[in-house]
């Protein structure tokens, strides 16, 4: 082969290893690839169905929160690569999940939906949802919005205040305030008791 024909084959191969990763390069990208869908398919196994509980007790619908829930991952999936560093993506999720419930619970027609599924009888399969018995719910129902999502960050993920206060952006006084107001509601309205003490906190 001349001299010109060399120079056009070499020129070519040049030209592709300039265009082509390396194969320990691609190998390495394919490994992270499926390390981060591996954590993140692991973060939401395990937040996924808590999360979709809390979030009933802020919107009192349970498909309504299972939507908002999906959004909140999909929004995840759509940050891992900056989300997935931080040290717990799932509190990033339940934050931005909550915003969502929020948002919902204000609208009113979401809200008079709410208070009519909490009249609905139990069916078989609500009852494999964990949620509470029918007179909870209906007692659940009027509370506003945000004292609904501090009853369902304390009780039921045992959260203390602290954590309960930043998911929902607001001081951890404020928390105790909303956390008083609803304790005092629920058991006027159930007939029970209130004990003076919540988590340290005179009540």
């Amino acid at each position: 082969m001349d001299d010109d024909g060399d120079r056009i084959i070499m020129g070519d191969m040049v030209s592709v290893s300039r265009r082509t990763p390396p194969v320990s390069e691609m190998l390495s990208v394919r490994t992270s690839a499926r390390d981060e869908s591996r954590e993140f398919r692991e973060i939401f196994q395990a937040t996924y169905p808590r999360l979709v509980r809390m979030l009933w007790f802020v919107v009192h619908d349970h498909e309504l929160a299972q939507e908002i829930a999906q959004e909140a991952f999909i929004d995840l999936h759509r940050q891992w690569r900056t989300v997935g560093s931080y040290d717990r993506p799932d509190l990033w999720v339940r934050r931005v999940a909550l915003r969502k419930a929020q948002r919902e619970a204000a609208r009113s027609v979401r809200r008079v939906h709410a208070e009519r599924q909490a009249a609905v009888p139990e069916t078989a399969g609500a009852a494999d949802t964990g949620l509470p018995d029918p007179a909870l719910r209906a007692a659940l129902a009027t509370l506003p919005t945000m004292q609904r999502a501090v009853v369902a960050l304390f009780y039921l993920e045992d959260r203390p205040m602290e954590e309960v206060a930043d998911l929902l952006g607001c001081s951890t006084s404020t928390g105790f305030v909303h956390l008083h107001r609803a304790r005092h509601r629920l058991a006027a309205l159930l007939s029970e008791p209130v004990s003076e003490e919540v988590d340290g906190h005179v009540d």
